[in-house]
């Protein structure tokens, strides 16, 4: 079964990540819209940045565009929308708003190339993701990024998929330990139990929960020394610590003691903010984190080029990826 025929069969929305620039995820796009086109499925198309340029402006160096066919839906700003060629027909003016100004939601008429630039709120592109399956689409892609990773929230999306490649470093191995490292974060575990559904909308911020599952609130004014606040609730009789909000590598730091029973529980991965060496480390301590809502990771695409003129062997990039994942599809787009 090709990728998008999965896609479309299990979700109605995917987000795609870059784990850096120009590290694939354009190129993924347009695979997923090439393979969509052929299996007669209607797609939506979004971005949290924005995405369709022909010269990144970051980095100055070459970017694909994106091309699209005649029945897509997009939403973008309106300011992108005469700088492409597609034939577009405006459908409706929502008032959802990025950097680039209102978000317009569009049918193609005539197929072309297309930029595309959404909102960046989480909440707005979680309605604007709705909107558009109302206008009758099958699946919505929403390209994003890694500094905006929280689109890949299942709050947001149903599903993701990781563009990596050789962008991340000249060392090979480098590029393998990090990828491996990001799906390891995304792919935490869900915690499995019922109770801590009956008192789920409770957790709306962060909190400790004992083992007859009462709650208590700690005072928490600052984001400085949060882990070591919290440790000052806990005792024998603590269960799960919940943190809502970002889960830093310091205040988990604070709060990892293999001797202690207690686990620790965020939203999903997107809330992690530690470096690789640091979460290591963490592991190492005796870290216990679980999610209460996990991240269906779907694939990896790798992109064995980087713009800064050097690769690597595809094949092998490939092999190496998919052995530390052995529970992913992984595979280079283009070959």
């Amino acid at each position: 079964m090709r990728l998008i025929d999965n896609l479309n069969e299990k979700y109605t929305s995917v987000s795609i990540i870059g784990l850096a620039k120009n590290a694939g995820k354009t190129v993924t796009m347009n695979y997923l819209i090439e393979e969509a086109y052929e299996a007669d499925i209607l797609l939506g198309l979004t971005s949290t940045g924005r995405d369709g340029e022909r010269v990144d402006l970051v980095t100055d160096t070459d970017k694909p565009e994106i091309f699209v066919s005649e029945g897509t839906i997009i939403a973008t700003a309106k300011s992108t929308l005469e700088l492409g060629d597609a034939g577009l027909e405006i459908l409706e003016s929502t008032e959802f708003t990025s950097p680039m100004g209102n978000i317009i939601i569009c049918r193609v008429k005539e197929e072309g190339c297309i930029q595309i630039a959404g909102p960046v709120n989480s909440k707005d592109m979680m309605k604007l993701k709705d909107r558009m399956i109302e206008y009758g689409v099958d699946l919505v892609l929403i390209d994003g990024a890694i500094d905006r990773k929280a689109v890949s929230s299942p709050l947001i999306t149903d599903s993701c998929i990781v563009s990596t490649g050789a962008v991340l470093s000249r060392d090979m191995k480098k590029v393998v330990l990090e990828t491996a490292y990001f799906i390891e974060i995304y792919s935490l575990p869900r915690v499995e139990d019922e109770r801590l559904e009956e008192i789920r909308e409770k957790l709306n911020r962060t909190c400790i929960i004992d083992g007859d599952y009462n709650i208590v609130y700690p005072e928490i004014k600052t984001g400085l020394g949060r882990g070591k606040t919290l440790t000052t609730y806990v005792d024998e009789n603590t269960r799960y610590i919940y943190i809502a909000g970002a889960a830093t590598s310091s205040m988990l730091k604070d709060l990892a003691n293999g001797k202690k029973n207690y686990e620790i529980i965020i939203e999903n991965g997107t809330k992690v903010f530690s470096d690789r060496f640091s979460w290591n480390e963490l592991i190492k301590k005796g870290l216990k984190l679980k999610v209460l809502n996990n991240i269906n990771i779907e694939a990896v695409t790798v992109n064995p080029l980087s713009p800064y003129g050097y690769s690597f062997d595809s094949s092998e990039l490939t092999e190496k990826i998919r052995e530390r994942l052995r529970n992913i599809v992984v595979f280079d787009v283009l070959a």
